[in-house]
């Protein structure tokens, strides 16, 4: 095949690209801060621009080379001319440079680490030492002993094109980076090297070491404490050599500089970075300073000073406009001269509760200017102990509102007081005492009223109570007693005098204890009222004449039956209104009207009977009652053998519990004529198995209803049996294991009303506010049960129309289990439709599960909605209209945790887990009762990987939360994006706040995104190009449009990998667990982990309406302007999944959100899709130009 040259537009891979033959590129190859090329060969022969290089074999650099920063294990490695070698442990192992001659031999000094070695006097030009403050070292390096070394050798001069001279510098080496270890150094020409001076006058001059022995300095005058000074061991050299190791100090003299950040340094030190001093610093004289001390330049240096005590520049203080130090009464009299201060030192201390000066302002030595003042602060009040709660004082009187205060509390106004006062002695009130509550005077005391004055009525008594007096034993009363009303004794009442009762249109009673009257008798007429039985010995005789002419008229009108045990003799007519019961024979020979007929034999009727009244059974009962509590209205009389009696209808049974409007929740319920009224009557009396059957009504409840194990209820249908919410903010139904619902309608047309919180259906809560109210009332969890095995509660068949509620709540903390396996906490559903407006179809939360088939949605707030590990398989169901259709989001709780190991199920180690994998071996793997577990599918998980194993963080120890990747870019509200070109779009980049655009964790790659800008100039989104990977969690990313970083924010998710699969574990835990993903970076031995389930809704052949339109009906069609919006129907979150295929109204089907197949433009289109394309026809495009 010919070659292949690619022009005109750039090509972009988007996937890893293998080239199997050689690639020769003629122009520029330029790699981005995250690209790594891994090649077998590398020939460049122009220059090579690479921020990191890994070279696992020979580098050669034959001309001039910047390098940043190496390293290197391989021993007997020499770069180039400026003669750096490095080696790994070598032993007097001499070196020649360029001019023939021994310079350097390498020396290993143990365990302090390899050095340098300079057997002759040796000139180095340009020799320079970058690295941290005074401890840079030539040798093995660590992160506490960063080191970076810079050889300038000396310049070449040479000649321009003009002819004009200028001065070129020889090829030199540059090394900066943070770690750089070296073991060996060659130069190639010489100098004096001075050791602890700068400025040697001889071949090698001793110095000092970098490390210190403390001595004692004297003692604090004010601590009293003893205290120290560091002191540097002196530095031994022998003067036939120089040797560096890690505990010497490295001076550079001759006029040369050392430069940290710059190989260019202007100054004997110059350094582009912040300097960090966490000890003292020394001045021209060797000295460190007194504390107030300052620095100043003289002709010697810088120097540390200290103010004079008459100073004009310093800080004056008074003490109550006398110059401090002043007299105090502490230290009276005058004391010195004023003085200037430069440090105020505040302390407070306890006043003891005397005193009214708060503050006092002292100098340190009154006699002599130390620039110290000490400013005493105290509260008026004394105090005891320390903290928020410490206990205050005052030993002085107090005055409230009272400048001067004759008692220790002294107010002037009023006093309030929330709790208890207690007073162990007189209280003395000059004034009206008002008491708001009880006054309570113990057994031992006596309350004494000692005004004598005569009460001449209500409001002028000595003594006036508004409200009731109890008396709980006897009252003396030794005048006389004036009742303006009633007097209610409910003891006996003995008079022992005459009892009068002289008044006009007045009453003598006397009640029950409900104030019913039983007898009465009135002071005009003389009438006499008795409720009750009336005893009489004698002859009663009734004087007047008065006719009767019916019940309510006559001389003695009796309201009930009169017994007479002897003769009755009556002069004149009888007339019988009721009942007449004979126990002989009745022979009547002409026409009688009897309104009851009650007979003790048989009796026969040989015609017609017609009755106007009830009919009396056995039991003296009529078989019909509307009262409540007693609810017949559908007996039947049947024979029992010794007569007839009325019975309920219907054929009882032991397993059903009827419920009707017609019930009475005082009835059986096990007749269709002895209903209960509520389900939760019902339901209270329903064991395992039983089925409440309810006829058509409307049921408002005592909700929760409370149902036992097995138990359906079931309603004749759907539309007829509404069940509406006494609760309207708490569940309807909590079911348990095995339990049946269907046939209801919740809520019916209560539409409007707000039912937020509650659940048609939901697993018992534990005891609290939200549990049961009727039914079976005990609190959950609901469990497996004896059996071991979980049976799902099952709805079908239903509607809810509860505004803002939830049709399934399936919470998994509400539903355990103590058997391995049992532990589903899961409902299954068919044909449940969710008409509840801006509430939730099913919320599935803590690990539940949920099979549900034929769910449809209507302006939900959420269709079907999953987090914390909650998992459901949703097939042919609907969501229309509402905010959002499905939306899950984030993990569970932790199910097992574990760790990465080193050891392969053969026993064999492993040093790491090779990054590009998508296998890794784990041990440990247990639950929480450390069962040793094996990984499932729908886990998920991240390595809490230690950032020091990788050399491209920039973060260091273990992370305790996922890496991140960009999710979405949006445009903050309010912000002008506009004077943007459609043609040009602003360029857009993803970093961090700090300037970084590079994530900073292992194997990172960085984010794009794109402007979608309108033919306006304005930007209307920005799509995410590529999501990037390994951004920190403790990153603050910004998005950084042309510069403007106040236009949009950056969203990021977790980076979770999903499990494909595990092997079985051993007892210790072992598994091989197989990933969906492939992990970019090496997982090293002990790297711990934590699986959790993925929040996850499987579903297939969804269709979706509208979705994004609203939860009120009225206004979210269509015809009423409503836009649907796409992004809402399939809502994925925080590692959670939403695998899918559905329709839209359009009729465009998805595949996940990978796939769309548009069926209005006849397209396919989709990440997914492109990457198939691209992948397939990118090969073509380079084979055919």
């Amino acid at each position: 095949m010919s070659d292949i040259t690619v022009t005109g537009n750039k090509a972009q891979f988007n996937e890893d690209v293998v080239f199997l033959k050689e690639v020769d590129i003629r122009g520029d190859l330029v790699l981005g801060n995250l690209t790594r090329l891994d090649v077998g060969k590398l020939d460049i022969t122009g220059d090579l621009n690479i921020d990191n290089l890994l070279v696992r074999k020979n580098l050669d650099v034959l001309g001039e080379s910047d390098f940043t920063g190496i390293t290197t294990n391989r021993s007997g490695t020499i770069f180039g001319l400026a003669g750096i070698y490095t080696g790994n442990g070598l032993l007097e192992t001499t070196l020649l440079t360029d001019l023939g001659s021994p310079a350097v031999t390498v020396i290993n000094e143990g365990t302090a680490g390899s050095g340098i070695d300079f057997p002759n006097p040796v000139d180095v030009p340009g020799f320079r030492v970058a690295g941290r403050p005074s401890n840079a070292v030539f040798g093995t390096t660590n992160e506490d002993n960063p080191v970076g070394v810079a050889f300038i050798p000396s310049t070449n001069t040479k000649i321009d094109a003009k002819g004009n001279p200028f001065e070129e510098p020889y090829g030199h080496l540059n090394i900066s980076g943070k770690y750089v270890s070296f073991t060996g150094v060659t130069t190639t020409s010489f100098q004096r090297v001075g050791i602890g001076v700068t400025n040697p006058v001889r071949d090698i001059i001793e110095g000092t070491s970098t490390k210190f022995y403390e001595i004692s300095s004297g003692v604090d005058p004010e601590t009293g404490e003893e205290e120290t000074e560091k002191v540097r061991y002196p530095v031994k050299i022998d003067r036939s050599k120089i040797k560096l190791d890690i505990d010497g100090s490295v001076h550079v003299g001759g006029g040369h500089s050392i430069g940290i950040g710059t190989t260019r340094p202007t100054q004997s030190f110059h350094t582009i970075y912040n300097i960090r001093i966490d000890n003292e610093i020394f001045d021209s004289r060797n000295l460190p300073g007194d504390p107030g001390n300052f620095l100043s330049k003289d002709a010697n240096g810088i120097t540390w000073v200290s103010f004079e005590p008459n100073f004009t520049e310093g800080v004056f203080l008074m003490e109550e406009n006398v110059y401090v130090p002043a007299g105090s009464q502490f230290t009276p009299g005058n004391i010195g001269a004023g003085q200037s201060f430069q440090i105020l030192n505040f302390v407070e201390r306890n006043s003891l509760g005397v005193g009214t000066d708060t503050t006092l302002v002292t100098a340190r030595d009154p006699n002599s200017a130390t620039g110290l003042a000490t400013i005493f602060t105290s509260d008026l009040w004394g105090f005891v102990g320390g903290g928020n709660n410490a206990p205050i004082y005052r030993m002085s009187n107090v005055g409230i509102k009272n400048p001067d205060p004759s008692v220790e509390l002294d107010v002037t106004g009023s006093l309030h007081v929330t709790n208890n006062v207690d007073f162990d002695n007189n209280l003395n009130v000059d004034g009206n005492t008002v008491l708001q509550q009880d006054l309570d005077v113990q057994e031992s005391g006596n309350v004494r009223f000692n005004n004598s004055a005569e009460a001449t009525s209500f409001n002028n008594a000595p003594v006036i109570m508004s409200g009731g007096l109890g008396i709980a034993k006897r009252l003396f009363v030794e005048g006389e007693v004036d009742f303006n009303s009633s007097l209610d004794v409910a003891g006996v009442s003995l008079f022992r005098n005459d009892v009068s009762l002289s008044a006009d249109n007045r009453t003598f009673k006397v009640r029950d204890a409900s104030l019913v009257d039983k007898f009465t008798i009135f002071s005009n007429t003389g009438n006499t009222n008795i409720q009750g039985t009336l005893d009489i010995i004698g002859i009663t005789s009734v004087k007047t004449d008065t006719q009767s002419t019916d019940i309510e008229t006559g001389a003695l009108i009796v309201k009930g039956g009169v017994g007479i045990g002897s003769s009755v003799y009556i002069g004149g007519h009888v007339k019988l209104l009721t009942n007449l019961r004979i126990d002989g024979n009745l022979d009547v020979d002409g026409h009688t009207d009897l309104d009851d007929v009650i007979t003790s034999g048989v009796s026969t009727f040989t015609n017609t009977v017609d009755l106007d009244g009830a009919v009396k059974d056995i039991n003296d009962d009529v078989g019909f009652s509307n009262a409540v509590g007693v609810c017949k209205t559908d007996y039947r009389l049947s024979s029992v053998g010794t007569g007839v009696s009325w019975r309920p209808s219907g054929v009882q049974t032991k397993r059903t519990i009827w419920v009707s409007k017609n019930g009475c929740d005082s009835n059986s319920g096990l007749l269709e004529g002895d209903a209960k009224a509520t389900i939760g009557g019902a339901a209270a009396i329903a064991v395992e198995t039983d089925t409440i059957k309810v006829r058509p009504g409307i049921y408002i409840e005592n909700n929760p209803i409370g149902l036992r194990t097995d138990v359906t209820v079931t309603g004749e249908d759907l539309r007829l049996v509404i069940i509406q919410a006494g609760n309207p903010n708490k569940d309807i139904f909590h079911v348990r294991r095995g339990c049946l619902i269907e046939n209801l309608n919740f809520g019916g047309t209560n539409v409007g009303v707000d039912h937020t919180g509650s659940a048609c259906v939901a697993f018992p809560p534990p005891t609290g506010a939200d549990s049961a109210v009727s039914g079976y009332t005990a609190p959950g969890p609901a469990t497996e049960g004896p059996s071991g095995r979980w049976r799902s509660p099952y709805v079908r068949n239903c509607t809810n129309f509860m505004t803002s509620s939830i049709g399934m709540k399936i919470d998994g903390d509400n539903a355990t289990a103590s058997t391995i396996g049992a532990d589903l906490k899961s409902m299954v559903c068919d044909s449940f439709t969710q008409y509840n407006e801006n509430g939730i179809g099913v919320s599935l939360t803590n690990d539940a599960y949920a099979q549900l088939v034929s769910i449809f949605t209507i302006n939900t707030d959420i269709a079907i909605y999953a987090s914390s590990g909650a998992q459901c398989d949703l097939t042919n169901s609907n969501s229309s209209f509402g905010n959002f259709g499905l939306v899950a989001v984030g993990l569970g709780s932790t199910l097992f945790t574990g760790i990465a190991t080193n050891v392969n199920p053969a026993g064999l180690e492993i040093v790491s887990n090779s990054p590009d994998t998508d296998t890794i071996v784990c041990s440990d793997v247990f639950d929480a009762n450390d069962n040793p577990r094996r990984p499932f599918d729908g886990q998920a998980l991240f390595f809490q990987i230690n950032l020091d194993n990788y050399p491209d963080t920039t973060g260091t120890g273990r992370i305790t939360a996922p890496l991140e990747r960009l999710s979405e870019v949006n445009i903050l509200p309010g912000v002008d994006v506009s004077g943007y070109s459609a043609v040009d779009p602003p360029s857009i980049l993803i970093r961090d706040v700090d300037g970084t655009t590079t994530p900073k964790g292992p194997q990172s790659i960085i984010a794009e995104a794109t402007a979608n800008v309108s033919a306006a100039g304005t930007i209307e989104s920005v799509t995410v190009v590529a999501q990037g990977r390994n951004y920190l969690p403790t990153q603050n990313l910004v998005v950084d449009i042309e510069g403007n970083t106040g236009l949009a924010t950056a969203v990021t998710e977790p980076i979770f990998f999903t499990v494909e699969s595990a092997t079985p574990p051993t007892n210790a835990g072992l598994t091989t667990v197989t990933f969906n993903e492939f992990i970019p970076y090496e997982v090293f031995n002990n790297d711990p982990f934590s699986l959790q389930r993925i929040s996850r809704i499987l579903t297939s052949s969804h269709s979706f309406e509208y979705v994004g339109t609203g939860t009120d009906i009225n206004i979210a069609t269509p015809l009423q302007g409503a836009i649907p919006i796409k992004a809402n129907e399939v809502v994925a979150s925080g590692g959670a999944q939403i695998p899918f295929t559905s329709t839209d109204q359009k009729g465009n089907f998805d595949i996940g959100e990978g796939i769309q197949i548009d069926q209005t433009t006849s397209t396919v289109r989709g990440r997914d899709f492109a990457r198939a394309i691209q992948a397939e026809v990118t090969p073509l495009i380079l084979a055919l130009r």
